[in-house]
């Protein structure tokens, strides 16, 4: 078995290493109104699985989920209905029913090294960035089915986010030091990439849709991106060692940055782009991070623990008690609540 060494933004097939995430649940009728029992799903590299946390007890599921081979990332459709994981051992996406718990008997063939995927806010589309491949599929949700022609994109695509206005795709080119963005509706790429940081990892997309968040690998930093110019602001921001993932608020104005060697989270002001000065201390190599619908709880999937932490995003504190989760942890996702 394969699992990923996360060495300063490049990925080595050795003996250790995943990606955690957690998608939406659902939501049930009280005293006449809708009432949110989000889950959260989180991808297992190296046992080939996805565990299920219910979000308000913070009680992991049995049993665990069965996909493809070195599960590394995970989204959900807006509805909440469907995660997509991609599996980058498999380079195919298997597809899970969030109210069953079930995954689809076929996956869905992609590129090589599928790592990141993310879903159009109308629920069409899934992107996938294929690592090896240097590109990003294209899957049309309704039939599931991949577009035969894969766009192109800059080295060693990772993570993938879409604005809210479901117009354009943000990619980071992980093996270098660009964001390619591309045109949603004509599945083209902007021949200009973004320049950022080092081995740019993780990608986030504020709620208003103004600014792009990505975690540079290599450089230590955050980089903010102007959505509406394409222009990345001069100035970086400093985090703790080797960030991966972002994750924003719901309110959009905290950015929660993990940072895998420094075995911590860092936050930053959204307003004043500025970092809170005490990051977050969690277990270890810390990786994926996604952040509750009511902006209330941050969850953190630890890659060399094999557990999940929760941050009190008020407070800035953490559970004392981790959850434990399968092997080797990777991306993190919580399902949307369903009104």
């Amino acid at each position: 078995m394969r699992r990923f060494w996360w060495v300063r933004g490049v990925v080595v097939f050795g003996l250790a290493g995943a990606l955690v995430g957690v998608v939406p649940d659902g939501v049930s009728a009280v005293a006449g109104r809708a009432r949110c029992h989000p889950t959260a799903f989180v991808t297992h590299n190296a046992s080939n699985t996805v565990s299920t946390i219910d979000v308000n007890t913070r009680i992991k599921r049995p049993p665990d989920i069965n996909v493809g081979e070195g599960p590394a990332g995970v989204a959900v459709r807006p509805d909440g209905k469907t995660a997509f994981v991609p599996n980058a051992f498999s380079d195919s996406v298997s597809t899970i029913d969030v109210n069953t718990r079930t995954k689809h008997p076929t996956d869905i063939p992609v590129g090589s090294n599928p790592f990141g995927v993310a879903v159009t806010p109308d629920g069409k589309t899934a992107f996938v960035a294929n690592l090896l491949s240097n590109t990003v599929s294209t899957i049309d949700v309704k039939t599931r089915t991949k577009d035969p022609a894969d766009i192109p994109v800059g080295p060693g695509p990772r993570r993938v986010a879409v604005t809210p206005d479901g117009k354009t795709a943000f990619v980071t080119n992980n093996g270098g030091v660009t964001v390619s963005t591309i045109d949603v509706k004509t599945r083209t790429k902007d021949p200009t990439d973004i320049t950022v940081g080092g081995a740019p990892a993780g990608v986030a997309i504020t709620p208003d849709g103004k600014t792009a968040y990505v975690a540079n690998n290599m450089s230590d930093t955050v980089s903010t991106i102007d959505v509406a110019t394409r222009t990345k602001d001069p100035t970086d921001i400093p985090v703790g060692s080797n960030p991966f993932s972002v994750a924003l608020t719901p309110d959009g104005k905290t950015v929660f940055v993990t940072n895998g060697h420094s075995n911590t989270v860092s936050t930053i002001d959204v307003a004043t782009r500025t970092k809170n000065p005490t990051d977050i201390p969690v277990d270890l190599l810390p990786v994926g991070v996604a952040v509750t619908p009511d902006g209330k709880t941050a969850f953190v999937a630890n890659n060399g623990s094999d557990t999940v932490s929760t941050i009190d995003v008020a407070t800035r504190t953490k559970d004392p008690t981790d959850i434990a989760v399968g092997s080797n942890p990777l991306v993190v996702a919580v399902t949307p609540c369903r009104r």
